[in-house]
């Protein structure tokens, strides 16, 4: 699934890798701009780095599906 088939109010999942001190979390997408993605999770909104995303770090998923982020050029 691509990036731009996520749409406001989209249920999401996020992994984070184990490094970090957050593991997986559920919530709803924001907005996005050039460097973050915004989520609002049951008690906060959170804004992720889009470079994590492109790289892995951390792993979006809608409907049990992998969201692709472009890669960094």
């Amino acid at each position: 699934m691509n990036f731009s088939d996520i749409k406001p109010e989209d249920e999401l999942l996020v992994f984070d890798k184990p490094s970090r001190k957050v593991r997986e979390r559920q919530g709803k997408y924001v907005s996005a701009n050039d460097n973050f993605l915004t989520i609002q999770f049951p008690y906060y909104k959170d804004s992720l780095l889009l470079s994590d995303l492109r790289e892995g770090r951390t792993t979006i998923f809608k409907n049990k599906e992998a969201v692709e982020f472009a890669p960094l050029k």
